[in-house]
């Protein structure tokens, strides 16, 4: 009897130790997946989404702060200059739930810093980030990450100093100011009524000297503001104002009387590239005279925002050979058909007819930046001139000319011709400043350029 009983109790503690060393082992493996879920050692990380180089009288810091384990905890955010120190931000974050981290393991965010009242002086400094994470490593303090940006604070503007303006420039005119700054700048130019017109290095006068050429709308009836303005590399920004005379002038009148031929001819030639085109042949041409004047205008001034930063271009601009002018810059024209008013537009360039389909060739030196169909001015080629400088051509029966392609003044670019809104062969020549129409007749005469250009630089 007590064989069986002593049997039974040895099974029994079998067992009971069997399920004592499961009972381990699944604590074990528990305790192991809490170690690697909430105490794992990934420290968080912080990136500047600003460049802090410099930093002036005021800036806004965008950060990410990430953790891919537990997510951020808080962040610490200070500004140091020796043994003084600014907090800029001080931000704990509270968990939703025990596993819901998802939403903190990458904060984005963006502080704003004005040092005017943080009792900071000129010069260096820097930017201490500490960051913590969710996870119960060290006594549930988390993993911690300390960065330090080195930084120059800067609150001064740069000093411009202006070296020569017009002082009396005709509207649709152009003309050059001249600058000098004091420092390196982020943006700099001129800015009339609100239109800015960058500035160029103009490395013959020496370091820190600027040139930016300007151009005055047609319809300018007034210049409220104009002064060369400059933001440095801190974000500080100033100004120096100088004044112009705006001298006016009386634009050329024209009544243009629309054919049925006319329409036929034109509207079959927009249908290939407009075929969203509706209505009678009135309503088609309004839209072409209107809705894509306006895009290619949009075109036009994408195309110039960018130039090149060197002067391509030398001495007066040459007018297409053996020509006569057949409209000019800014003719106000008010279009008719059978005998009633339809619309009206500003003639933006002049137009110069020679024989049918004449070589047309680059008015100065300059780079190709545009060779195709544009709507309304038909085929045509800009080009680049450097420094804001830009011309136009249109109307080609042919382009001869590619992207990209430096031509020099006189280099063959097309064959003059009745594409677009163009009534008949001719070259539609136009010059432009930063994107503004201006007339070209300045820029044909040797003594304008030499006078109201190159003597001021």
């Amino acid at each position: 009897m007590s064989i069986f009983v002593s049997k039974r109790v040895k099974k029994t503690q079998g067992r009971l130790m069997l399920w004592l060393l499961i009972a381990v082992a699944v604590l074990l493996v528990g305790a192991v997946a809490v170690f690697i879920l909430f105490c794992e050692r990934g420290k968080p990380a912080f990136e500047l989404s600003t460049d802090m180089g410099r930093l002036g009288l005021k800036k806004e810091i965008a950060f990410v702060a990430s953790d891919s384990g537990r997510g951020v905890r808080s962040i610490t955010i200070e500004l140091v200059q020796g043994e003084k120190n600014r907090s800029l931000l001080n931000k704990t974050f509270v968990r939703r739930g025990l596993f819901a981290s998802d939403d903190l393991k990458r904060i984005q965010d963006v502080i704003m810093v004005e040092t005017a009242g943080l009792g900071f002086t000129d010069g260096r400094a820097d930017l201490k980030v500490v960051v913590h994470d969710f996870s119960w490593w060290g006594f549930m303090q988390g993993n911690v990450a300390t960065f330090s940006f080195p930084l120059i604070i800067d609150t001064k503007p740069p000093v411009i100093n202006l070296v020569t303006s017009p002082r009396t420039i005709a509207m649709g005119g152009a003309g050059v100011v001249v600058y000098r700054l004091s420092e390196p700048v982020a943006q700099h130019g001129v800015t009339i009524n609100n239109r800015f017109f960058p500035g160029f290095p103009l490395v013959k006068r020496g370091e820190g000297v600027f040139v930016a050429h300007i151009g005055i709308p047609h319809d300018m009836l007034k210049i409220e503001a104009s002064h060369v303005t400059a933001v440095d590399l801190a974000g500080n920004g100033g100004r120096a104002a100088f004044g112009m005379t705006l001298k006016p002038i009386a634009p050329v009148r024209d009544m243009i009387t629309l054919s049925d031929a006319f329409l036929d001819a034109k509207l079959q030639e927009f249908a290939q590239y407009y075929p969203e085109m509706t209505g009678n042949s009135v309503e088609k041409y309004i839209y072409i005279n209107n809705t894509v004047r306006e895009a290619n205008a949009a075109k036009i001034r994408e195309i110039c925002a960018n130039s090149l930063p060197e002067r391509l271009w030398q001495g007066r601009f040459e007018r297409m050979a053996r020509s006569s002018g057949r409209a000019g810059f800014p003719d106000h024209r008010t279009y008719s058909y059978q005998g009633r008013e339809i619309d009206k537009q500003v003639h933006l360039g002049v137009d110069l007819a020679s024989v049918h389909q004449a070589e047309v060739q680059a008015a100065n030196k300059g780079k190709v930046v545009f060779a195709e169909y544009l709507g309304i001015y038909g085929n045509t080629v800009i080009l680049d001139h450097g420094q804001g400088v830009f011309t136009l051509y249109a109307h080609l029966s042919q382009i001869e000319a590619t992207v990209d392609q430096i031509l020099e003044q006189g280099g063959k670019l097309g064959q003059s011709g009745a594409t677009g809104m163009a009534g008949g062969d001719h070259l539609h020549f136009a010059i432009l400043i930063n994107g503004v129409f201006v007339s070209p007749i300045e820029w044909w005469d040797d003594h304008w350029i030499r006078v109201n250009i190159d003597d001021q630089l």
